[in-house]
């Protein structure tokens, strides 16, 4: 099939058609019709002949009439030698004036047999993982390079056919900008899909462009056929509008702007009168069998697209792999293998129902903090690509953490600190093993007054714990900015003795600010107590429950272990914009309890209650305060942490204690390359490095340097594994611009048949030259036969 423009459309702003006259059937416009009044430049060689035509008076004298008896028998055969050279020299005058002025004209002309067409070609072919999917001898992939091939075969570059050869994946690539032997050389060369899905709106929104004349490199769109075909394999999410990408998706430097979905770029191809033939190159089957793993996450994950934790070493942490059979055959035992940093765990098999997905459970116990990776495996189907994926799961050190007593008191129970450092120490209940080292937290209790001393205490804490202080120096505040500028967590607790009006003003003089730069996440302002410590006390009525810290008490067992604590006095806060109340009380003013934070890469919490006994009773209720402490510090030290899953077309970035020295990133296949962009410190002993802008291929990566190194898992969308397939008649019913081809060597798969335009301007400046040569020999004929005459 052949996609044709109209002339004003296709030829470019300048062109014009002729009006439907008897000339017209001849030629139906020009190009540059402002060129053909070039052919007026014809009248130059009349005019100067007419000028040379000079009368003189006679003069009569003897020889004269010699000379006048020779011109008599001469005249005629010197007038139409004259003729003749005049007639030549303004046909190659208007000739190429013609020429220039582009003109053209239907396969119905009598000039059509003088025409030749330029052929411009726009051929897509599905670049996504999908298209890796193979169900004989041959992949999709295999498929649509052959064709694409054999299509380019009808193109030459003598010609002066052109070819814009695009790859459709996360977004268009232009491989190929003009000539059809350079598409033959790239496709020779294009041997695997991409691991990502195909952007299709993108795609046809490039080619939109291109076709109005934005993003053609500023040329005008001067071919006479122009064919828009795409060579895919039908998979349904890629022609649904909801598989468009955000409009955030990284895009090649000099590519158009982000379509407005895909209905909006067909609209903008249907205005230009282009249709896009569309060729099925996919599987026979309308839902290719398919099984493909989606994710592996830890049962406690929260949110399993925010960086990835197992348990602390030592604590088996239980794994969650999730298959999807996206055929139409139930399968009843899919085997899924489990490998654990490159070595086999065990087997699991399971049975999953057709269309429907099932989990295969794995308990896996790590014996050393740092990142470790896990990777699931199927046995081998048609779609190679997702019956493998990687996780990296950062495996926690024991967390150090620093408790500040604002308010010591010999009795352990009644001490903030002595509660906090006992629920922290590690039990003795032979879980742990007896590796002090294991311990998922290590407490230092020390002075406010010896802090004051010593700002460097707070240097390498994890997390720090303001337990009712009064007052801190000016120089230790800043070194507990400093650390949770850098990814620390400080948790600050009130009491008696930092809610007096003194205290409350030295907090607010320290880490509030009117603009949010403080570190307190709220303004204090006064405490408020239970006027009857018996009868009336106040109660946690609301909680964030999908905070990761809380959702321990979404449970409807729990849920009382927070909600029922009595709670008998608090400091009232004005939280600052950007604050999160993670809990709040049941008085009139719906006061905080809990308020959280982020400043810079930490995080701060700020408990508006006490810990002991003096002003609410967690204390009383381990089952309260255990869980509540523990998550807290296990969220707020992890900070803003680069991830380390990402999928296909995401940046690999890392980060590193130690200045990163000679990185290089290494990919699936041990391929090695130098990483060029230079290490960031993004805090104080910490540098962060972008190893790549885009992850090009799904597997286990790993950016490597002198003394170190951090593995990165890049997973495929398991909506790649969903090869379910449009039919024909669906697509071409949902708009005008979808054309479906007819299958590849049938009759009439190959160049439409239908009326084609072509021009004239070649073989109008052959025969202007041809004039002009006509014209230097008869000229120098003429003047040697009258020489010798």
């Amino acid at each position: 099939m052949r996609i044709h423009r109209t002339p004003a459309s296709t030829l470019g702003p300048s062109a014009r058609p002729l009006p439907r006259t008897r000339a017209s059937a001849m030629l139906e416009g020009f190009l540059h019709p402002a060129l053909a009044w070039g052919a007026l430049l014809a009248a130059v060689p009349l005019l100067i002949h007419i000028l040379n035509r000079q009368h003189h008076r006679p003069m009569e004298w003897a020889a004269m009439r010699f000379v006048l008896a020779a011109y008599r028998r001469t005249r005629r055969r010197a007038m139409l030698e004259n003729l003749l050279l005049l007639l030549l020299r303004m046909a190659a005058v208007a000739l190429f004036a013609f020429a220039l002025a582009r003109p053209f004209t239907g396969s119905t002309s009598p000039l059509a047999a003088l025409t030749e067409s330029r052929h411009e070609l726009v051929l897509l072919v599905d670049d996504s993982a999908s298209t890796g999917y193979g169900d004989g001898v041959k992949t999709v992939h295999e498929r649509i390079r052959e064709r694409a091939l054999e299509l380019l075969e009808d193109y030459r570059d003598d010609r002066g056919d052109r070819v814009r050869l695009f790859a459709l994946g996360a977004r268009p690539r232009l491989l190929s900008p003009r000539s059809p032997s350079e598409a033959s050389a790239v496709l020779a060369s294009w041997n695997e899909p991409r691991d990502e899905a195909m952007d299709l709106a993108a795609g046809l929104a490039e080619v939109a462009s291109f076709a109005e004349g934005k993003g053609a490199g500023g040329e005008s769109a001067d071919a006479t056929v122009l064919e828009i075909r795409l060579l895919t394999d039908l998979q349904r999410s890629s022609f649904e509008e909801s598989a468009t990408p955000a409009a955030d998706a990284p895009t090649d430097p000099g590519m158009e702007e982000a379509p407005l979905g895909l209905a909006g770029a067909l609209d903008r191809l249907a205005a230009l009168e282009l249709e896009v033939l569309v060729e099925d190159l996919g599987p026979a089957r309308e839902t290719p069998p398919n099984v493909g793993i989606d994710s592996i996450v830890p049962l406690h994950a929260g949110n399993p697209d925010g960086p990835l934790f197992a348990l602390p070493p030592g604590l088996p942490t239980d794994l969650a792999v999730h298959v999807t059979n996206h055929g139409g055959t139930a399968l009843p035992a899919v085997r899924v293998t489990l490998w654990v940093d490159g070595e086999r765990k065990r087997t699991e098999p399971i049975g999953i129902e057709a269309g429907s997905g099932a989990e295969a459970d794995f308990q896996v116990v790590f014996t050393s903090p740092g990142p470790h990776f896990v990777e699931a495996r199927l046995e081998g189907d048609g779609l190679a690509v997702d019956d493998r994926r990687t996780t990296v799961l950062r495996v926690p050190d024991s967390i150090d953490v620093l408790l500040v007593d604002g308010d010591p008191h010999p009795e352990v129970d009644r001490d903030e600190t002595g509660i906090l450092s006992t629920i922290l120490s590690p039990m003795d209940d032979g879980v742990l093993g007896a590796d002090a080292g294991t311990a998922p937290f290590r407490s230092r209790v020390v002075d406010a007054a010896l802090l004051a001393t010593d700002p460097n205490l707070v240097r390498d804490s994890d997390a720090i714990v303001l337990a009712n202080v009064a007052s801190i120096s000016p120089r230790v505040f800043e070194a507990i900015e400093r650390r949770v500028r850098a990814g620390a967590c400080l948790i600050i607790t009130l009491g008696d003795r930092s809610s007096d009006a003194s205290a409350i003003a030295a907090l607010n003089a320290r880490g509030w600010s009117p603009d949010g730069t403080g570190i307190l996440p709220a303004k204090l302002l006064r405490a408020h107590q239970s006027p009857n410590r018996r009868d009336a006390y106040f109660r946690v009525t609301d909680f964030a429950e999908a905070h990761p810290a809380l959702r321990f008490f979404t449970d409807e067992r729990w849920r009382p272990l927070l909600t029922e604590v009595p709670i008998y006095a608090f400091v009232q806060t004005e939280p600052i914009e950007g604050a999160r109340v993670l809990a709040t009380l049941d008085d009139v003013a719906r006061s905080p309890l809990l308020l959280e934070r982020e400043f810079d890469r930490g995080r701060v919490f700020l408990w508006t209650s006490s810990i002991d006994r003096d002003w609410c009773r967690v204390a009383d209720s381990p089952a309260t305060l255990i869980p509540l402490v523990h998550e807290l510090l296990r969220y707020g030290t992890r900070g803003r942490l680069p991830r380390l899953n990402v999928r296909v077309g995401d940046p690999i970035t890392v980060e590193a204690t130690s200045f990163p020295r000679d990185a290089v990133l290494v990919a699936p296949d041990a391929a090695r390359r130098p990483v060029p962009n230079e290490a960031q410190e993004v805090a104080e002993g910490l540098w962060s490095i972008t190893a790549s802008p885009a992850a090009p291929r799904a597997g286990l990566w790993r950016v490597e340097w002198e003394g170190g190194g951090i593995p990165v898992a890049v997973g495929l969308d398991p909506a790649e594994g969903d090869l379910a397939r449009i039919g024909a008649r669906e697509l071409s019913l949902s708009h005008d611009a979808w054309r479906i081809a007819e299958p590849a060597g049938d009759p009439g798969s190959g160049k439409d048949q239908a009326p084609k335009r072509g021009e004239l301007w070649r073989t109008l400046a052959a025969a202007a030259l041809l004039a002009l040569v006509g014209e230097t020999a008869l000229a120098a004929w003429i003047g040697r036969s009258r020489r010798r005459a």
